[in-house]
């Protein structure tokens, strides 16, 4: 059966919905708008649109189920609408999820795919099961901590229908592809620097939580290993005076009360040298700054984590990163590996963690 062409508005509408799908705006598997909303959104007759919808109907680009609607089909060769890979980053925004969104975004173009942010609040935020069904694969900043994941959403994770892959926490241990550094590897490599340069009385200053009257410690791997460390070279008491937990108020950046915590410390700090994570690090040198003291001929700072931006920080940063241009390379490759194999068991990779000198660390005099 010979196609039939269409001319005049109806080629148009046609081009303009075929436009949608390949951007990714009407996604495999998708339902279409009615006929009558696009009449309205497009201001075209009603016969119009019927027309150009058929004709994506005859090449296979749209389906038609009775009394039920018209639907993007799932089936669409890659030739024809590049696959889509679904960015999902936590709706709190940081610049280390915007630098991942580029380094994701990059390896997935380059791979010929569509790359589309998704920010999501929760576990149970619909754009999150959108997503899931619209893309042809996910990788994902966890907005929650993985345990708190809905079972139900678990599943259609595990089940591995399409590709999910989690950025930056263990979520292996939850039969989930991951990409990850290794905390207990990266705080180590930190204090075992520290320790050489001969400083032995090391701040940890970390965000924390209060539940049931305790102080959670937010990232609690890097905290117990610091802590063990503490122990080992200074004993139990010197915790106390060592570790800085800071509560941040809800709707909140950290720099603040980070700030106000590290003044109120005053000038004679009862330690050598801090470790922070990089989202800290401007409350921590401001307050510094403030109080009169001079990194590192005071105080040394070693930081851990990954921005674009930190090479233009002074004094130059030395600090621990994971890098997130490897996280997302990696996470494609995960993809491209689960794609070709669904029933492979869990995938994992480890990214190796990197030391940059700078010129926050000062080495004591012995």
């Amino acid at each position: 059966m010979e196609k039939r062409t269409y001319g005049g508005k109806t080629a148009d509408i046609r081009e303009h919905l075929l436009r949608q799908i390949e951007m990714g705006n009407f996604p495999r598997g998708s339902v279409l708008p009615s006929e009558r909303e696009l009449t309205e959104r497009l201001n075209a007759s009603y016969m119009t649109i019927r027309k150009a919808i058929g004709a994506l109907v005859e090449e296979k680009y749209l389906e038609r189920i009775p009394r039920v609607g018209t639907f993007v089909s799932s089936q669409i060769p890659e030739h024809k609408v590049q696959r889509q890979l679904g960015i999902v980053v936590p709706a709190w925004t940081a610049p280390e999820n915007s630098d991942f969104v580029m380094y994701a975004s990059e390896a997935a173009e380059h791979e010929g795919w569509l790359p589309k942010m998704v920010s999501v609040r929760h576990w149970e935020d619909k754009a999150l099961l959108d997503a899931w069904s619209s893309f042809d694969a996910l990788v994902c900043f966890a907005p929650q901590p993985v345990n708190q994941m809905p079972q139900d959403l678990l599943e259609k994770f595990k089940s591995h229908e399409k590709p999910v892959v989690f950025i930056g926490v263990p979520a292996h241990h939850f039969g989930l592809d991951t990409v990850v550094g290794s905390m207990e590897l990266e705080i180590g490599i930190i204090l075992d620097r520290l320790a050489a340069a001969g400083h032995t009385r090391i701040a940890l200053i970390e965000q924390c939580t209060l539940m049931n009257d305790q102080q959670v410690v937010d990232v609690p791997t890097f905290y117990s290993v610091w802590r063990k460390k503490i122990v080992e070279t200074l004993g139990e008491p010197a915790v106390a005076d060592l570790q800085i937990l800071v509560e941040t108020p809800r709707f909140e950046l950290p720099h603040r009360a980070i700030y106000s915590k590290v003044r109120s410390l005053g000038r004679k700090l009862p330690f050598t040298a801090i470790v922070t994570r990089i989202p800290f690090l401007w409350g921590v040198t401001a307050a510094l700054t403030d109080l009169g003291l001079r990194v590192p001929e005071d105080v040394s700072i070693v930081s851990m984590g990954d921005r674009q931006e930190l090479e233009f920080y002074r004094p130059e940063l030395t600090y621990l990163k994971v890098p997130l241009r490897g996280h997302a390379i990696q996470a494609f490759e995960l993809v491209k590996e689960r794609l070709e194999n669904p029933a492979l068991p869990v995938l994992y990779t480890m990214i190796t963690p990197e030391f940059v000198e700078g010129k926050t660390l000062r080495t004591l005099k012995k």
